[in-house]
């Protein structure tokens, strides 16, 4: 295949725009006689006049080969070997080429592995720029940059979906989905962070295998939560789960709740989080993940604590914290640490004691340490649910007086 390839007064990078680091690993492996291209979202980015969050190099030489041209890195990867390059404040990671997985009647090349429902767990097959494009999960992640003659190379229509604001899965979406159901969490990720429509084929092959993403690992599916809904769209990635059947997937006590008669009003309470979470992000605030997870399920858990100070006669504090471990427990295919679900109950615990005005429950509460975030919960959840506004104005001025 041809690609299509821009040359450097036909499209709007600059070196410029690019890491000092990214440039010292380009070079070098130019200057060691390599390929070397920038590659993936970084060219996306900058195609879009966003500012990337990394820069990726994709090159035709090995991981050994690459290691050998820079001391300061290091070799990791167990499903598909990659290099670090460490500078002073940033990370270069430099992959090489990849070629397509072998048939499904052909012997797996020994450093590839096909498990028996499709889904890849290991592949080092290394390959050419076409193959490596093609090998890539959306046309808008496959272009390369190309430090040689500083042109964008293009063998998947990539600039043109851009252009149309498309999101358009490279091959068949159901074997792409199929072979890594993540990708169904990505290209959720990517239309509402970019603002791209996606191709209705994908759409189509999101809703019929989202269940897959039942036995995807649990720590990749938490990592992915999180840059879900970090984004800066959480409202609009909330809407395409719901539209795509996948919050079911991830959170299924949450996604039954919310199908029940009165799912509507409790949808609210979401949509309201993420908006509130999506300004953080905008103001350049980093949402702590606890705090994160505990304005999605709280009114859930709220709900879930009322149950079992009825039923089962616990103090509603100790409901609050009992309701949130009970939950999080359930949530077995998504591995949050212990240490963010202890933090969760305390901000769910904590709760009830923004209600007794003070000094000496201000005084305790303030040398929390789960203050804040506590805090932060109990201002939103009155806000949003228009209740406690004389116990909310009298905590703000205790912390403006602090």
């Amino acid at each position: 295949m041809e690609p299509k390839i821009i040359a450097r007064p036909d499209h709007n990078i600059s070196r410029k725009q690019i890491s000092s680091a990214a440039l010292k690993v380009l070079y070098g492996l130019k200057d060691a006689g390599y390929t070397a291209f920038l590659a993936g979202g970084g060219v996306r980015d900058l195609l879009l006049n966003r500012a990337p969050k990394d820069f990726d190099v994709a090159t035709n030489a090995t991981p050994e080969e690459v290691k050998k041209v820079f001391r300061n890195s290091r070799l990791i990867g167990r499903r598909f070997r990659l290099v670090h390059v460490y500078f002073h404040n940033e990370i270069i990671e430099v992959s090489t080429f990849r070629a397509p997985m072998p048939a499904a009647d052909e012997i797996p090349e020994k450093n590839s592995f096909l498990a028996k429902d499709g889904l890849v767990l290991r592949d080092n097959v290394f390959g050419t720029p076409e193959e490596d494009a093609l090998r890539r999960d959306f046309t808008v992640n496959a272009l390369f940059y190309n430090i040689a003659d500083f042109s964008i190379i293009d063998y998947v229509n990539g600039i043109q979906d851009l252009d149309n604001r498309i999101l358009r899965v490279i091959g068949n979406p159901d074997q792409r989905f199929t072979e890594d159901p993540v990708r169904i969490l990505r290209a959720i990720r990517f239309a509402a962070a970019l603002g791209l429509e996606i191709e209705s084929s994908a759409r189509e092959a999101i809703r019929c295998h989202a269940a897959r993403l039942e036995g995807c690992s649990s720590s990749r599916l938490y990592e992915e939560i999180q840059k879900l809904f970090s984004c800066g769209k959480a409202v609009q990635v909330f809407k395409l789960c719901c539209e795509l059947d996948v919050i079911e997937h991830l959170f299924p006590e949450l996604g039954a709740w919310l199908k029940a008669p009165d799912g509507e009003r409790k949808s609210h309470w979401l949509e309201k989080s993420f908006k509130q979470i999506d300004r953080w992000r905008t103001a350049g605030l980093t949402v702590d993940s606890s705090l994160l997870f505990a304005l999605i399920f709280g009114e859930y858990h709220e709900w879930v604590a009322s149950q079992l100070a009825e039923h089962e006669g616990l103090a509603y504090a100790d409901a609050l914290q009992e309701a949130t471990h009970r939950h999080i427990r359930q949530l077995d295919r998504i591995c949050i640490p212990k240490a963010v679900t202890h933090h969760i109950a305390e901000i769910m615990s904590g709760q009830p004691r923004f209600l007794k005005t003070t000094p000496k429950n201000a005084q305790r509460m303030l040398r929390h340490r789960s203050f804040l975030d506590a805090f932060l919960y109990f201002k939103f959840a009155a806000r949003t649910a228009r209740r406690y506004t004389t116990e909310l104005e009298w905590w703000e001025q205790q912390r403006k007086t602090r």
